[in-house]
């Protein structure tokens, strides 16, 4: 995959989590009172608990940067007309298949 030049994001968040969820596989991550509330906001009209939220803001931001460099690697394929023509051929072969 290529470099990705994209800002890096800093998120910081702060819970007070429940007795079930004090082990050893969680931790304390502070965020702004703004955000705070907003990931809230997201809880309640979701019906779902604020870590629920988090956890699909973690994954769809995943989902983004994992789009991104396909995205960039797929880019430095079409900079490379050789490199490219042998990606369509191969591509309209499996599809030839189906």
């Amino acid at each position: 995959m290529g470099v990705s030049l994209a800002p890096v994001v800093t998120l910081r968040l702060h819970f007070v989590y429940t007795g079930r969820m004090a082990t050893a596989n969680t931790t304390t991550v502070r965020v702004r009172r703004p955000d705070s509330e907003r990931l809230r906001s997201l809880a309640k009209a979701r019906q779902t608990p604020v870590i629920d939220v988090l956890h699909a803001a973690i994954d769809a931001l995943e989902r983004q940067e994992f789009l991104r460099g396909l995205n960039q690697d797929y880019q430095q394929l079409r900079e490379d007309p050789e490199r490219w023509e042998q990606y369509l051929a191969e591509r309209q072969e499996w599809d030839s298949l189906l």
